[in-house]
């Protein structure tokens, strides 16, 4: 019994690593495509941490992109599971060399 119990709690974390592991691909795609569209270079990202709202579990994600080539801003991302609730990026600034 005590064999099944270790079986069965090893399968659970191993399908809890993939989920997280498939949500942080799914998020770096998404944001890839995203930076792309809004001529941004994507820079990095990172899962920031997860948090309770009505009743679900949310991932946020932070992200670092350039819009200029020389400044370098960050946004986040919201995530249940594999669908995107939100994306919020700062207002973005003019580089002085286009005065």
């Amino acid at each position: 019994m005590v064999e099944l119990l270790g079986i069965l709690a090893l399968c659970a974390l191993g399908a809890g690593y993939w989920q997280i592991r498939r949500q942080s691909e799914f998020a770096r795609h998404w944001l890839e495509r995203y930076c792309r569209q809004q001529q941004f270079q994507l820079l990095s990202v990172y899962r920031y941490r997860y948090q309770w709202q009505k009743g679900r579990l949310i991932a946020q994600f932070r992200f670092e992109f350039s819009h200029d080539g020389l400044q370098q801003d960050e946004g986040k991302l919201w995530l249940q599971q594999l669908t995107v609730l939100d994306v919020c990026i700062p207002v973005l600034r003019e580089s002085p060399s286009m005065h």
